[in-house]
């Protein structure tokens, strides 16, 4: 296929190709185009796919014949550009067709945003200290305690509250006399000594009894979360629904039992071996941040295509949004309380994800840089691991049959290899720590 280009490099890393391609050779275009329209237009005694031009013109028109020819011509002459040219897309081009017209040359421009370069820094000499895990009796006691609390007996009774009780409430809040926004609450639960609440709430509902109600003022805290409400003072109404006596268990062997442990000595080991497993994947995440960190310093960028800032800001939003979901929440609410638009939260976002994308584009980098190879085997044991999880679910067994869902795993695997590399390389380890896959 003979045709002529010229190539223009655009701001934020892209790149523009003008591709002019004589008449005569978009001719054997033309015949596939209307073979494939004509396989898809019903024409009184023709069969489909067997067509003539001429017909197919008068009943579709010309245009359309020439735009279908055009289409396969630009596939074909974009991807001989891009392998002569060595250019790595990022997805599809963006096509206009500059001139089309019958017995004419045809030209189209396609602007296609290319993977930024990366030129890797010393990564090698990164050093980090792992943090050794310590768990403390007191955290062990504070699991304990949460435990016991969420397995107490509650039990309506018609007594005044007191500290320790749960109480049923409905109460509103008022600033100069006026209602604030999301400042009311109907039979919400809570227990007082908890907590939970501002300074001085809890305190003035005991000796309340059931359908009691009560006013009173208090002060937000300087440090509120709702800066429009930090340190102002506040008018609060309160009704009592009920008051809930609460029977907690004590701590002893058979509160052990009662957890499937043996004995208390057990509970508290296995409590203790939760907590070092919760720290070290903690240290883990908090380390493979600052090594990604530290080489993005140590690295050069050539502009990021915002079309990777956007897929980034929007991948932050969603997993933002399932977060809020999974708490019983929701986003429009979680937006009205920070006072912002989603447009506002996304532009928040984009230095944390010009961060993200740059880290990608390293981990890229760098399994290039370390040659790191991913067997076909590797990707079919995650795949079977996946499928014996959800063979029950026909509809995900299909996805991850896809060629997509198979790149996802070859590219999951492969941040897993470079990450494992980085950390033997960069990380000193520390051997007080309990022996745990640091390479999870």
């Amino acid at each position: 296929m003979k045709y002529t280009h010229q190539t223009k490099k655009l701001p934020k890393n892209q790149i523009e190709f003008t591709v002019t391609i004589p008449n005569s050779e978009l001719k054997p275009f033309l015949v596939k185009a209307v073979e494939k329209l004509s396989q898809q237009t019903k024409i009184e005694g023709f069969r489909p796919g067997k067509v003539p031009y001429e017909i197919l013109k008068q009943k579709i028109g010309e245009m359309t014949i020439l735009e279908e020819a055009a289409g396969l011509a630009v596939e074909k002459s974009y991807i001989e550009i891009a392998t002569k040219e060595k250019i790595e897309p990022l997805g599809s081009p963006k096509v206009d067709f500059e001139k089309l017209a019958p017995e004419n040359d045809f030209v189209y421009k396609a602007t296609v945003d290319l993977i930024p370069e990366v030129k890797l820094g010393d990564y090698k000499s990164i050093k980090l200290k792992e943090k050794e895990i310590k768990i403390t009796d007191e955290q062990i006691s504070k699991v304990i305690e949460e435990v016991r609390q969420s397995r107490a007996k509650e039990a309506l009774a018609d007594k005044t509250a007191e500290n320790g009780d749960k109480v049923e409430i409905d109460f509103d809040v008022f600033r100069d006399n006026v209602p604030i926004e999301g400042g009311a609450q109907k039979k919400y639960p809570m227990i007082i000594g908890s907590s939970h609440f501002i300074p001085g709430f809890e305190e003035n509902l005991i000796s309340l009894k059931a359908n009691e109600e009560k006013e009173f003022e208090l002060k937000f805290p300087e440090d509120y979360h709702n800066k429009s409400l930090a340190g102002k003072p506040a008018k609060f109404k309160v009704k009592i629904l009920g008051v809930y006596k609460r029977e907690i268990p004590e701590i002893n062997d058979e509160f052990a039992k009662e957890l499937g442990q043996e004995s208390l000595t057990k509970l508290k080991e296995q409590i203790k071996h939760n907590l070092e497993h919760e720290e070290h994947h903690k240290e883990e995440e908090k380390i493979e941040r600052e090594l990604l960190e530290k080489i993005i310093e140590r690295s050069e960028f050539s502009e990021i295509p915002d079309i990777l800032i956007d897929a980034e800001t929007k991948k932050m939003i969603q997993e933002l949004e399932s977060n809020i979901a999974m708490q019983g929440l929701k986003f429009e609410d979680y937006l009205k309380h920070l006072n912002k638009t989603p447009d506002q939260l996304k532009l928040d976002f984009v230095p944390q994800a010009i961060k993200r994308v740059k880290g990608a584009l390293l981990m890229r980098q760098i399994f290039f840089a370390e040659k790191i190879e991913i067997k076909e085997a590797e990707i079919d044991k995650e795949l079977e691991k996946m499928k014996n999880m959800y063979q029950q679910n026909p509809e995900i067994i299909q996805q991850l049959d896809s060629p997509q869902y198979r790149d996802y795993v070859r590219n999951m695997i492969g941040n897993q290899k470079v990450l494992a590399l980085l950390k033997t390389t960069c990380v000193e380890r520390d051997k007080k720590n309990p022996e745990i896959n640091h390479n999870h």
